[in-house]
C-alpha cells in the first residue's frame, strides 16, 4: 500500500511538472510573438502565438495578441479570401477570448474595432456598448459610438432614410456628450459632436433651430481646433522632458 502512494505521488509529481513546463513553453512563445510582433513581423508572430496558446490554452494574452496579430494583417476593403479570413480569424479569437471572460474589455473592443473595419456598424455600435458596461470610465468607446453613428448618418453609397438618421444623430450626441464629460479635451469627440450637429441641421425644417445647431457646430469646430492644438503642444512638451 505504502509504495502504491508513492508510486501514484511521484506520477503526480511528473505530471505537475509537465503541466509547469509547458506553462513556461508558452511563456516563451508568447514573448517571442510579442518580438516579431513589434517588429512588424505578424506570420511569423502568429505562429509563436498559436504555440502559446496550444501549450496553454489559459493563457488569455496570446489569444489577444494572436487576434491582434490577425487583425493588422487585415487590409479594410480588399475583397480577396486571405483578407477576408484575417478578418474572421481576428473576430472568433477575440470571442474565444470573451467565452472565457465576457468582460474582458480588450476583447470587447477588438471585436467592435473589426465590425467597424468590416463596414458592419451596427454590429460595431453593439460591441462598443458593451465596452463602455465594461470599461464605463473609458472615454474612447463613447467617442466611438458617436462617430460611428456619425458615419451610418453620412454614408453617401448607402443612403438611409430621413427617420432613421434622426435616432442616430441623437444617439451619437448623447455619446459623444459622455465622452467629454469624461475627457473635456477629447478634441476628436469635439470634432464629431460639431459634425453631428450639421447632420441634425440638414435634417430640421426650422430655419431658427438651423440656425442654432449650425452657430454651435462652428463654435465646436474652432474648439476642437484650439483643444487639439493644445493636445499637440503639451504632447510635444512631454516628448521633449522624456529626451532630456
Amino acid at each position: 500500500m505504502i509504495r502504491k502512494l508513492i508510486t501514484f505521488s511521484a506520477l503526480a509529481l511528473l505530471v505537475l511538472a509537465g503541466a509547469s513546463c509547458q506553462k513556461l513553453q508558452a511563456r516563451d512563445s508568447l514573448n517571442k510573438g510579442i518580438k516579431a510582433f513589434r517588429e512588424g513581423k505578424f506570420e511569423r508572430a502568429v505562429d509563436h502565438f498559436k504555440d502559446a496558446t496550444t501549450l496553454d490554452p489559459e493563457l488569455t494574452n496570446a489569444q489577444l495578441y494572436l487576434a491582434t496579430a490577425y487583425a493588422q494583417q487585415y487590409i479594410p476593403g480588399a475583397d480577396s479570401p486571405e483578407n477576408k479570413k484575417f478578418a474572421q480569424d481576428a473576430i472568433d479569437t477575440f470571442k474565444k477570448v470573451l467565452d472565457r471572460d465576457a468582460n474582458n474589455a480588450n476583447a470587447v473592443a477588438g471585436v467592435a474595432g473589426m465590425y467597424q473595419n468590416l463596414g458592419d456598424y451596427p454590429k460595431a455600435v453593439e460591441y462598443y456598448k458593451k465596452q463602455t458596461q465594461i470599461d464605463p470610465e473609458n472615454p474612447i468607446p463613447y467617442y466611438a459610438i458617436g462617430s460611428t453613428d456619425w458615419i451610418m448618418v453620412y454614408n453617401k453609397q448607402n443612403p438611409l432614410p430621413e427617420d432613421q438618421k434622426a435616432p442616430l444623430i441623437e444617439e451619437g450626441l448623447q455619446y459623444v456628450d459622455k465622452a467629454i464629460a469624461k475627457n473635456p479635451n477629447y478634441d476628436d469627440a469635439i470634432t464629431y459632436k460639431n459634425l453631428l450637429l450639421r447632420q441634425k441641421a440638414l435634417l430640421s425644417k426650422d430655419k431658427k433651430e438651423i440656425a442654432a445647431l449650425e452657430a454651435e457646430a462652428n463654435d465646436l469646430a474652432a474648439k476642437a481646433l484650439a483643444v487639439r492644438k493644445a493636445n499637440q503642444e503639451k504632447k510635444a512638451a512631454a516628448s521633449g522632458a522624456e529626451a532630456k
